[in-house]
């Protein structure tokens, strides 16, 4: 693992404080920059791990601060109103997310990439993001919390897309990735979807569980195969040298 360095990134929406967190490799310029939108966890033990593992690939990582003041919850029970609001307010949701993308710029060299992966409820809202005429070079969803546009989104999105869907996933069940399909197929996005089978909600977390009766379950191998994915997807989105 590369020697990084680690440093707070706060950034203001309607006079709230967010505080993201930006990790670097201490010796090389990076490919990218990839601002993570993690899961309900936060900034949580996961987190890192994503950012990390991206970091080894070459790539600087924001860890967003969808909450405010960088809080990072403990429990689902905790942290469910503050989901339903980022659910309830989608277009405010964005907001959040271009106000992390518009304080990375300051930081980064100029001609950096910047892609947008998201987690779960972050996914939703690196999707609507790009439904909102996003500057990224690449909107990335993994077992995301999937949605339709809404009315007031333009559903072209001038990013490339990468989703990676379980089939078995109950937060976001196949009606709903096809969907998704449909809208994407008729404004004539440049997506990529990958269908994982015997895959639930939450195959990247391996504190799920294995229970394939449970909601949220862990995939060891599934995980693998979007770490590939994900790599593969931003290495052939950077620009041509």
């Amino acid at each position: 693992m590369k020697k990084l360095q680690e440093e707070k990134m706060e950034y203001l929406v309607s006079g709230q404080r967010y505080i993201g967190i930006l990790l670097k490799a201490s010796s090389e310029e990076p490919k990218a920059a990839v601002v993570l939108l993690p899961d309900w966890r936060g900034q949580s033990k996961l987190a890192y791990e994503h950012a990390n593992h991206l970091i080894d690939l070459g790539y600087t990582v924001v860890i967003a601060d969808l909450y405010g003041d960088g809080f990072t919850p403990n429990s689902p029970t905790e942290v469910g109103p503050l989901v339903k609001q980022l659910i309830e307010q989608r277009v405010e949701s964005v907001q959040i997310l271009v106000a992390c993308t518009k304080q990375l710029k300051t930081i980064i060299s100029s001609n950096t990439p910047i892609f947008h992966l998201g987690f779960s409820a972050g996914g939703m809202i690196a999707l609507d993001y790009g439904r909102m005429g996003a500057d990224s070079a690449g909107i990335i969803l993994c077992s995301a919390l999937l949605k339709t546009a809404l009315p007031k989104m333009n559903q072209h999105i001038h990013a490339p897309i990468l989703i990676l869907q379980g089939t078995q996933d109950e937060v976001s069940p196949m009606h709903t990735i096809l969907e998704i399909i449909e809208e994407m197929d008729k404004v004539e996005n440049d997506t990529n979807i990958h269908l994982y089978s015997q895959t639930h909600h939450a195959f990247d977390n391996p504190e799920a569980g294995t229970d394939p009766k449970a909601r949220l379950v862990y995939s060891k191998k599934s995980a693998q195969r979007a770490k590939n994915d994900i790599e593969n997807f931003i290495n052939n989105s950077l620009p041509k040298a």
